[in-house]
Parts: C-alpha cells; sequence; structure tokens
C-alpha cells in the first residue's frame, strides 16, 4: 500500500526548502541592488510586480472572486506592518553580510513569543521565556558588543525587520481562519504597493535597463516563496518543517562568500546556533503542550 503521508512529508520539505532558498535569493538581489537603490524603492519593484503577476493568474484563471472579503482593515494592517518589515529586512542585508542578516531574520519566533499574549491572549510559561532571553543573548554574539566590524544600527533594524514579521505571523493567525492563500497574497502586494508608492517619489533613482534582470529576480524569488511555503507548510507538520526554514543560513553563508567574499567568523555561528536552538526548544514546548490540550 502506498505511503501517502510520507510522499506529503517529502514533497513539503522539498517545498519548504527551495522557500528558503528564495527567500535568501530575494535578499541576495536586494543587496546587489542596493548599491544603487533604496530599499523602500526596491520594495515597491517588488509588490509592483509581484500584485501584476497575480492579477494576471486571477484574470486567467477567472478567479477574482478571490479578492472578496469582509477583512479589509486586518488586510491593511497586515500589509503596512509586513511591507515594513521587507523594507528594514532588505535595508540590514545591504548594510550587513547576508549570514548575519539571515541570522536576525530567526529571532521571528522570540518576538512571537513575546507578542503572544499581549496580542493572543496566549499564556507563556517561563521555560518559553527564558528561552526567549537565551535567544537574545545570541544576538549579542553577532553584535559584538567590543566594536568589531558589524554595524550597531544593521543589527537594530534586522531586529526591527524580524519585529515586524511577528506581528505579520500574529495577523496570519488571525486571518488564515477565513482567508485563502492568494486572497492574503493579493492584498498584501495592493496595499504595500500604495504605501510603498506614497514613500518611493523621496528616495526614487528609476529603474534602469541592466538592473531589470535583478529586479524582476527579486520580485519574482519574493512572490514564489510565500506561496510554496505556505503549500509546504500545509503538506507536513510543523514541527518537522520548521527547522528547514534554518537551511537559510546555509545558502546565505555561501551566497555571501562567492559574491561578497563575506567569511562568517566563530561569534556569528555560535549567534546562529544560540537562537536556533532558542527558537527549536519554543517549537518543542509549542508541541507539547498543543499534545496536553
Amino acid at each position: 500500500m502506498h505511503d501517502h503521508k510520507h510522499d506529503n512529508i517529502i514533497w513539503g520539505a522539498t517545498l519548504v526548502t527551495t522557500a528558503t532558498m528564495l527567500i535568501v535569493a530575494m535578499s541576495a538581489f536586494a543587496k546587489w541592488l542596493g548599491e544603487e537603490y533604496h530599499p523602500v524603492e526596491l520594495v515597491f519593484y517588488r509588490n509592483l510586480i509581484v500584485l501584476m503577476a497575480v492579477s494576471m493568474y486571477f484574470t486567467a484563471t477567472g478567479k477574482w472572486d478571490a479578492i472578496k472579503t469582509q477583512r479589509m482593515p486586518s488586510h491593511i494592517g497586515r500589509a503596512l506592518v509586513g511591507t515594513l518589515g521587507i523594507i528594514l529586512g532588505i535595508w540590514s542585508a545591504i548594510i550587513l553580510p547576508l549570514a548575519d542578516a539571515t541570522t536576525l531574520s530567526f529571532t521571528t519566533p522570540l518576538f512571537v513569543v513575546l507578542l503572544s499574549y499581549p496580542m493572543l491572549k496566549e499564556i507563556v510559561g517561563v521555560r518559553r521565556y527564558a528561552a526567549v532571553i537565551i535567544g537574545f543573548l545570541g544576538v549579542l554574539f553577532i553584535a559584538k558588543p567590543s566594536g568589531e566590524d558589524i554595524p550597531l544600527f544593521g543589527i537594530i533594524v534586522g531586529l526591527g525587520g524580524a519585529f515586524c514579521t511577528a506581528l505579520v505571523q500574529i495577523y496570519l493567525r488571525d486571518l488564515g481562519k477565513t482567508e485563502s492563500t492568494m486572497t492574503t497574497v493579493f492584498y498584501f502586494m495592493f496595499w504595500g504597493a500604495i504605501a510603498s508608492a506614497l514613500v518611493v517619489p523621496f528616495v526614487w533613482t528609476g529603474p534602469k535597463l541592466s538592473a531589470l534582470p535583478f529586479i524582476l529576480g527579486m520580485a519574482a524569488a519574493g512572490g514564489a516563496q510565500q506561496i510554496i511555503k505556505t503549500k509546504g507548510f500545509s503538506l507536513a507538520p510543523v514541527s518537522l518543517m520548521t527547522p528547514l526554514t534554518y537551511t537559510s543560513l546555509i545558502w546565505a553563508v555561501m551566497i555571501g562568500m562567492i559574491v561578497w567574499h563575506d567569511f562568517p567568523d566563530w561569534q556569528t555561528y555560535l549567534g546562529a546556533a544560540i537562537i536556533i536552538a532558542s527558537n527549536l526548544f519554543i517549537l518543542w514546548r509549542e508541541q507539547e503542550k498543543s499534545k496536553r490540550g
């Protein structure tokens, strides 16, 4: 008898791993473009291109009914916070080595734990709070308080991006109860494009033909990873899929070494290990809690 559950896990793992590669690819394209373009302008291009692609999909499939929603305020809130998070995430990738910026994004689950009680009234135990504290201690190794060559501003920007992403995850827990993936992606890009369009005139450079492949690559990677990751997580337990997202550090290190000749030191690896271990402990505690009901 064929084991469909096993097939789903393999397929889900493949999709999640692919999505993590695409996230790093988006950051790498943005880092390359960041030498000439402001992060706000890059996010504007990303949102506009993905919005056009989603609109073409709805037109080709006749599924425009998917944009009907009773949750517009939540979509707007999610889009504004999410757009700010992407701007900060891209900005940190421009300022910092790609491996450091990627590692800072791993603090998102730590912020989710901190936000769970004030926003969702979910009870968080002492052990998970302790894991959060230990996780943020890992950030200190990356920041290198002794005053080495990692800009403190880049660390702050990276943590700000992770905080916004955590807020988005809180929004999605609520939106996911009533909204489809494509509906959420459409309104994220729609309102995100409008929000970034209001700011982009102040930092406008204008797209150059030579930069077009990189801009399209950034937008394609950013849009595809959202859909692919969502599908991947729907096929297998979160406890199996979440650890795979940390493979993004491998791709970030490889691309950083090859393209920018950035070689992470032992402090970066140790900080990443501490943050990842804290996240995995929090995930394990959540799984144990859900088993107990």
